[in-house]
């Protein structure tokens, strides 16, 4: 784990650079006694773990954990201090550790241990994040079906339930009749595989299940708009997809 040191004491920086240069799954990035400096670093280089004073001339400690963790929310913070006043307000920016000055070695490595478990738990995350976009991609129009998702999770939806795709400032959304899914690829990439299944590229953003489609209202400028027999929304046929869709249908 990459680690940044940022004390305005330097014996206390050198003190805990020390102790963790006896762990060899620690690398210590780099280290500052100058609070200015180390924020200028940490916004362009974020580390796995940062340990911080809090009490420090020109900007503190928790200034700075609050800004890296907004601009990097994957960096771990530390609070080592002689100042027990600032724990609240530690814990309110979701710190993983809070060491009072003088610490021990046990201390120092009851936080290392608990940094170990929040990689661990990010790595078996991220392991399982890809294999359900494995899973997804096996699953994709195999038995027609098609991988949404909703918030965290991957759903397995039938073709047979999706009314239309809609592309939204270049993201795609699948409609049920219920619900509203995310897709992962782009509309191009569904109208490729659906065109067996009777799905017609209405418009460039709109991908239609026309097995669902209910009728058809001219509009102005010899433009359509397709209506389903049980779903109120309302899609747009282009003029330039009129003449393509009728030849699909006859």
């Amino acid at each position: 784990m990459k680690v940044v040191i940022v004390d305005d004491e330097n014996t206390s920086v050198q003190h805990l650079k020390t102790q963790l240069e006896n762990y060899p799954d620690v690398e210590i990035a780099a280290t500052f006694t100058d609070s200015v400096e180390a924020l200028s670093y940490l916004i362009r280089t974020p580390c796995d773990l940062l340990f911080l004073d809090i009490e420090m001339p020109n900007i503190s400690g928790l200034y700075i954990a609050e800004q890296i963790t907004l601009l990097h929310p994957g960096v771990k913070v530390c609070f080592i201090t002689a100042h027990p006043e600032g724990a609240l307000k530690a814990f309110e920016l979701n710190a993983l550790d809070y060491i009072p000055k003088p610490f021990t070695k046990e201390r120092l490595e009851q936080c290392l241990s608990r940094m170990r478990r929040d990689v661990e738990r990010r790595r078996e995350a991220e392991e399982e994040s890809v294999n359900f976009d494995a899973l997804g991609q096996g699953l994709d129009y195999a038995l027609n079906i098609i991988c949404g998702y909703h918030d965290e999770d991957v759903v397995l939806i039938n073709t047979q339930d999706i009314y239309y795709f809609e592309t939204v400032q270049s993201s795609v959304f699948i409609h049920t009749k219920t619900q509203v899914y995310r897709g992962n690829k782009p509309l191009s990439f569904y109208e490729e595989k659906l065109k067996p299944l009777y799905f017609f590229k209405t418009h460039k953003c709109f991908l239609v299940n026309l097995s669902k489609v209910d009728r058809f209202s001219p509009r102005i400028n010899y433009t359509y708009d397709l209506f389903f027999k049980d779903l109120k929304d309302r899609i747009p046929l282009s003029r330039n997809n009129v003449k393509a869709l009728k030849s699909y249908l006859h």
